[in-house]
């Protein structure tokens, strides 16, 4: 692989984002773990891009505007990494619309914006997590159509993770909240809790509402796995086990989601690799 390649490239930007995603894509065949760093590098640029509040509001729209536009191969002058990312459209047979959804997702990140109900916040976990597992699980080169549900639930279900682990982090830059108001006053919690970090039981409350929730969405994806899957969804799986551990810790530390940034030990992320990976011989899903 040439340092100036696109798969170089896409490589680095896994590495730099120091995702738990770059542990679970160890345990796929190189070819497909490269396609997928193409896939994450496109992910992460486009998120990076709605979330930079150092560049005006408008040079983001356009620079959204400019991977729009690549996806639909008419955008001028497209850099080796686009052109990784069409050639990945076309080898996976990956719907337009699926990496137009994402693009939506992260443009509603623009400004910071509330989400009146789950049904709101649904929408927008679907576009930034289930479209990235319904992309993926091509990628991975799943045969089963229940591996299209396995990957809309663990979307929801990661995403949710990731919103209670970052709760802190979100308000932090700029005030973002990813919490459905309608349960947050059921619970008896608001905003200038959360701007105050403040902990009490309401806030407890509806730490538990959106636990519950999570873990809904990890049984559903479990009940939609299917052994013909198996290898194809071992990195899936690497993440479901990482994720559902962290909110695993984060509920049993009390939900201290205002001190601490949880994340599993690396030797346990580790663990879990490499049990992907002697599966993934058992399976000979390496060629």
């Amino acid at each position: 692989m040439s340092d100036n390649s696109p798969a170089a490239a896409a490589a680095a930007i896994v590495r730099k984002s120091r995702s738990n995603l770059a542990f679970a894509l160890a345990s796929l065949p190189e070819e497909r773990r490269e396609d997928m760093y193409a896939f994450y590098a496109f992910c992460r640029i486009v998120d990076d891009i709605a979330d930079d509040e150092g560049i005006p509001v408008s040079d983001r729209i356009a620079g959204l505007q400019r991977w729009r536009d690549v996806i639909h191969e008419r955008a001028a002058d497209m850099n080796p990494l686009e052109q990784s990312i069409v050639a990945l459209r076309d080898r996976y047979h990956v719907p337009v619309s699926d990496l137009e959804e994402i693009i939506e997702g992260v443009s509603m990140d623009l400004e910071p914006r509330r989400f009146a109900s789950w049904e709101d916040l649904r929408i927008y976990c679907h576009r930034v997590a289930s479209c990235v597992g319904l992309v993926s699980i091509r990628i991975f080169g799943c045969r089963t159509p229940e591996s299209r549900d396995y990957a809309i639930h663990l979307g929801y279900a990661l995403q949710i993770t990731n919103i209670l682990r970052d709760i802190r982090a979100d308000w932090d830059n700029g005030g973002r909240l990813y919490l459905p108001l309608d349960e947050m006053a059921a619970a008896g919690c608001t905003e200038a809790d959360i701007a105050a970090h403040r902990y009490h039981d309401g806030f407890f409350r509806l730490m538990d509402v959106q636990i519950a929730r999570a873990r809904s969405e990890y049984a559903a994806a479990v009940a939609a796995w299917r052994r013909d899957d198996e290898g194809p969804l071992l990195a899936s799986e690497t993440m479901r086990r990482i994720y559902s551990g962290t909110l695993d810790l984060l509920q049993h530390d009390g939900c201290r989601v205002f001190d601490l940034r949880y994340s599993l030990p690396l030797s346990r992320k580790v663990r879990y690799v490499a049990k992907a990976w002697l599966r993934g011989l058992a399976l000979k899903i390496f060629r």
